[in-house]
C-alpha cells in the first residue's frame, strides 16, 4: 500500500491526475477482490484525483460530483488506517487543489 500511495502522491504533485487515478485503481481492484476494509477509502481517493482531471477538461459539474464522493469516503480515514501518514499527505494535496480549482 505504501508504494501505491507514494506513487499516487508523486502523480498529484506533478498534476498527473489521470495517472494518479490509474495507480490507485490498480490497488483498489486488488483490495476489492479481497473485500479489504480500505476498498471504499481507495475509491474515494480515485474520485478525488479524477475530479481534478475533469477540472482540467472543463467539466466542472462532473468534478464537483466526484469531489463529493471523495468527501463521502474521507471519514474512513482514521489514524488506525494502514499507511495513515501517506493517506493524510495525499488528502492535504487534494484539498490544496480543491481550494485553488473547485
Amino acid at each position: 500500500m505504501e508504494e501505491t500511495l507514494e506513487a499516487f502522491i508523486q502523480d498529484l504533485r506533478e498534476e498527473a491526475f489521470a495517472d494518479a487515478h490509474e495507480v490507485m485503481e490498480q490497488q483498489w481492484k486488488v483490495y476489492k477482490r479481497q473485500d479489504h476494509p480500505l476498498t471504499k477509502l481507495l475509491k474515494g481517493y480515485i474520485n478525488g484525483a479524477t475530479a481534478f482531471e475533469l477540472v482540467r477538461r472543463g467539466k466542472m459539474e462532473g468534478a464537483q460530483r466526484l469531489w463529493q464522493t471523495y468527501e463521502k469516503y474521507l471519514p474512513l480515514l482514521t489514524e488506525e488506517v494502514e499507511a495513515y501518514a501517506l493517506f493524510a499527505e495525499a488528502d492535504s494535496l487534494l484539498k490544496q487543489y480543491r481550494e485553488a480549482r473547485l
